[in-house]
């Protein structure tokens, strides 16, 4: 019984000296608060803060300390005032700041803080022309660090050794601030409205001057969320307006960009490297950038990637890939942004396919279909953008048409807009064009040009959905077409022009002059699709040229040459109006013995005689079914 109390006893003694150590930690830890003096947490926040910023700031006379479950103390009512301007708004304000501090350090009366909080603050930013802003003071640790990073950059490029008494002071990093419903306001221009980054909540990280420094926020701009996450691993030299490495991620609805190079914040500075960025509305986008750029209503989604390489005022993307609306080029384009014109945007591209149309609706907004001509557009873009792209295509559409080896320019250009097609094949042939739209004045309206040679019409009436006795075989086209307007606000009427066509050999599908003999002698009107007998006509060419005005096409030749026999047209084609208004003769080819003949008076009389007299007819009614009333002598 003895020993046992013996041993109890001993161990007794060890759990005792065992809890000593433990109880004397308690101890300290709950009288250590009563050591801790929220005034002096509180001056030595302030005084950090500005020592860090170099600026005057004001903190609230009313801490606010917990110890549970870290040391932290709150203050209201924060501002940060330029230094050098005692009379100015400040630069930074926030209803609270909520700092965590070391406990021991505090108890000593030399607090440490490690992470910030700010509650609801307002920044304010202007960026003066030199590329100085009004936060910057000369004073402070974060200005020492800066002027520091910067000497030893310059000693470093030209390989010198930097002053002994240059060094980073360890407290030019802040260490960690979290936002919460934070505004920040800047102006670039003085006079201009500022821009404003509202409700912002995130993180920034920079706990040592050699260390990444990292954003992780959201927030709204112009009415759009969006999320910035971005970092550099020389902050001190990016804050200097000297070259540093960032990577950046901007992520929003109207536009995606991401970027990892190197940029120089001076006032004549620059982003050089990778680049990409996504939109799946070119229009929305600059809407949202504030540009006053207005392109076509019908402009979607536009993708590219590229090598970039910019200036204060130019950008140019080598390696580029590309993708407006569906279609994918690669190539090269050069920026320019200049205070006395618009911007330029000039380049090649190279695409395996395009469609023509939807990448010209990209830059320019030409109607969207022939039923929108009449619709007004705003000629605007003539004078707010230049471009000057030259386009090659594998593979290309315009509308309906396929084409294959295009090479072709878009170009604007002091209040002119052209799209040249220099060369291009299609249907077995090639085809040259341009598209003219310009601004009011002597050389104002629009202009369109077709040249086409050696193509398969008949291939070409199929791609077209066009239907009716047309002529089908190889052959050449022009076309010119002008309006007086401006714009597109024009109709079908307002156009002027000339077209031609020559067509053979080839045939027109369910004509047969035989039965058209027959029915015109028989009927005093009859369709066109009445001569059908299966069967075509084969001619040897096909000639036809109109002069277009008032919305009418005045035939000035037309002539559908058969073996035996020919067909002539004269008249007017309303076609505003889809009527046709046509007279016509069929009449048998004459030999060439015969002609000579007939210069000598009474040679080849008989065998004229046995020629049919001329078939006179009228053509009217609409396209593509005609009626057909013979015209008989005497009547």
């Amino acid at each position: 019984m003895g020993a046992w109390l013996g041993k109890w006893r001993l161990s007794r003694s060890i759990v005792l000296l065992a809890l000593l150590p433990v109880l004397a930690i308690l101890a300290v830890l709950l009288l250590v608060p009563f050591a801790v003096s929220s005034d002096v947490v509180r001056d030595r926040l302030e005084r950090d803060i500005g020592n860090w910023a170099g600026q005057r700031v004001m903190l609230g006379n009313a801490p606010r300390m917990t110890f549970w479950p870290v040391p932290r103390i709150q203050l209201d009512n924060v501002k940060i005032l330029p230094l050098g301007n005692r009379d100015s708004d400040p630069i930074m304000r926030a209803d609270s700041i909520v700092a965590n501090f070391n406990l021991f350090s505090a108890a000593i009366g030399s607090p440490s803080f490690s992470e910030f909080r700010l509650v609801r603050p307002t920044f304010n930013l202007e960026i003066y022309p030199d590329g100085s802003t009004n936060w910057t003071s000369g004073e402070g640790e974060l200005t020492r660090g800066v002027e520091a990073a910067v000497a030893i950059d310059e000693a470093a490029q030209s390989d010198a050794t930097p002053a002994p008494q240059v060094r980073i002071p360890e407290n030019s990093a802040f260490g960690s601030v979290t936002m919460v419903d934070g505004t920040l306001n800047w102006v670039r221009d003085p006079g201009a409205p500022a821009e404003r980054l509202s409700a912002m909540n995130g993180t920034v990280i920079w706990q040592s001057p050699g260390s990444v420094a990292r954003t992780n926020l959201s927030a709204i701009f112009r009415g759009e969320q969006l999320k910035i996450e971005a970092s550099s691993a020389s902050p001190l030299l990016l804050l200097g307006r000297r070259s540093a490495p960032v990577e950046a991620v901007i992520t929003s609805s109207p536009l995606n960009l991401e970027f990892n190079g190197e940029v120089n914040l001076s006032s004549t500075g620059f982003a050089n490297g990778e680049l990409s960025m996504k939109t799946p509305s070119v229009r929305r986008a600059l809407e949202w950038s504030g540009t006053d750029i207005r392109p076509g209503e019908a402009i979607g989604a536009l993708e590219l990637s590229a090598d970039l390489t910019s200036s204060e005022m130019t950008a140019k993307l080598d390696d580029l890939i590309i993708v407006v609306d569906d279609n994918r080029g690669i190539g090269v384009l050069d920026l320019a942004f200049d205070k006395t014109a618009p911007p330029l945007i000039a380049g090649t591209l190279a695409f395996n396919t395009l469609d023509v149309t939807s990448f010209l609706k990209a830059f320019t907004p030409l109607p969207h279909s022939g039923a929108d001509i009449a619709s007004t557009i705003d000629t605007r873009f003539l004078r707010e953008l230049r471009l000057d792209l030259r386009l090659s295509a594998q593979s290309a559409k315009l509308g309906p048409i396929t084409m294959a080896n295009m090479a072709a320019a878009a170009r604007i250009e002091r209040g002119r807009a052209t799209f040249d097609l220099g060369d291009a094949m299609a249907y077995g042939g090639n085809m040259l064009g341009r598209v003219l739209l310009t601004e009011a004045g002597d050389g104002g309206g629009a202009k369109l040009q077709l040249s086409v040679r050696n193509m398969e019409f008949g291939s070409l009436f199929d791609k077209l959905g066009l239907a009716g006795p047309l002529p089908r075989g190889r052959g050449t086209l022009d076309l010119e077409l002008d309006t007086p307007y401006p714009t597109w606000a024009t109709a079908p009427r307002d156009f002027t022009g000339h077209f031609s066509l020559s067509v053979g050999p080839g045939s027109i599908a369910g004509l047969n002059l035989a039965e058209f003999r027959e029915l015109a002698a028989s009927r005093p009107f009859f369709q066109l699709e009445d001569t059908d007998t299966g069967s075509s006509f084969q001619f040897e060419t096909v000639s036809f040229a109109a002069d277009i005005a008032d919305g009418a096409a005045e035939i000035t030749r037309g002539e559908i040459v058969g073996e035996d026999e020919t067909i002539t047209l004269s008249g007017v084609i309303p076609y505003a109006r889809g009527s046709l208004a046509v007279a016509g003769s069929l009449a048998d080819n004459v030999p060439d013995s015969e002609m000579a003949n007939e210069e000598t008076p009474g040679a080849g009389s008989a065998a004229s005689r046995q020629q049919q007299e001329p078939l006179r007819f009228f053509l009217g009614g609409s396209w593509p079914e005609p009626v057909i009333s013979p015209v008989v002598s005497g009547r």
